[in-house]
């Protein structure tokens, strides 16, 4: 008659055993990590890392951070001092907060460009969860506004315009976008040159600009607001902003193509009669 009573009772320690660990499973399940970092940090400043988590402080075990899936600093909870670092951090100099949570990059340089992601472990159950990479660039931004040069400044319709946008060294190399009255031109009407590389790592870009002149793209006043568009980077995804941007603007004047048929009239009328036959006798002379 106790068999049944003894296995009730191992039935009843099972559960209580067992709710802690789907506790624990549980929260596992809902472990969020997420890394903050900037996309793009000016060179020589300073990079602000945070390893963002859930996991309560009495279960947390470690925090990572990586670059390019190398590990460049660890926090353990239970060590004593609970910091582990390598031997370098390429391109910046690393300090780190008491949690583990944050990481700051002094005065860096382009190496220390890359993916960074950081990693959390619980201590039970045993679970480790990691946040998605973030592509941070140390970049050097545009000293001054792009350049515009033309081969004239005033345009008859139906001529072709050309002119060459260029930037100032920067690093990555500025990617050109051109304008007319406010709206971009038609890639197809853009031509991108090589990049010329300067020193310290820094590159500038030439793009050209060849439209025909018509009577649609004069404005009311008879001119081209002609833009340059300068920027890093070239193209942007969703809530992004640009690191870097700098804008030319310039004026070209149009005017109208001398009307053949109205000019030969208005000759004609003014030609006084000795004049027309002065013309009609030489005329003569070669027409029998």
């Amino acid at each position: 008659m106790q068999r049944p009573v003894v296995g009730h009772w191992r039935k009843i320690l099972l559960l209580v055993y067992s709710l802690p660990l789907f506790s624990y499973a549980t929260l596992a399940d809902h472990m969020n990590v997420l890394l903050i970092a900037p996309p793009y940090v000016t060179l020589g400043s300073t990079a602000t890392l945070l390893c963002n988590h859930t996991v309560a402080d009495e279960l947390l075990h470690k925090i990572e951070f990586m670059k390019d899936e190398k590990r460049i600093f660890q926090y353990i909870k239970e060590r004593n001092p609970p910091y582990i670092l390598p031997h370098h951090t390429d391109g910046a100099k690393l300090e780190y907060s008491k949690n583990g949570t944050t990481i700051k990059l002094h005065n860096v340089r382009f190496e220390a460009s890359g993916y960074y992601s950081c990693e959390v472990t619980m201590t039970l159950p045993i679970y480790t969860a990691g946040a998605e990479p973030v592509h941070m660039k140390v970049i050097s931004p545009q000293s001054t506004d792009p350049s515009i040069k033309f081969k004239k400044r005033v345009y008859v319709i139906g001529e072709s315009l050309e002119a060459n946008c260029t930037s100032s060294p920067a690093h990555p190399v500025p990617y050109i976008t051109w304008f007319i009255n406010g709206k971009e031109v038609n890639p197809d009407l853009v031509t991108h040159y090589p990049h010329k590389r300067h020193k310290n790592h820094l590159s500038s870009t030439t793009a050209r600009l060849k439209v025909e002149v018509s009577a649609l793209h004069t404005g009311d006043n008879g001119h081209l607001e002609i833009s340059c568009w300068s920027t890093i980077p070239a193209l942007l995804t969703h809530h992004e902003q640009f690191a870097d941007i700098k804008k030319k603007v310039v004026l070209v004047q149009i005017i109208p193509s001398p009307d053949v048929t109205s000019s030969a009239a208005i000759l004609v009328r003014e030609l006084t009669l000795p004049a027309m036959l002065c013309i009609l006798s030489a005329m003569h002379k070669f027409i029998p």
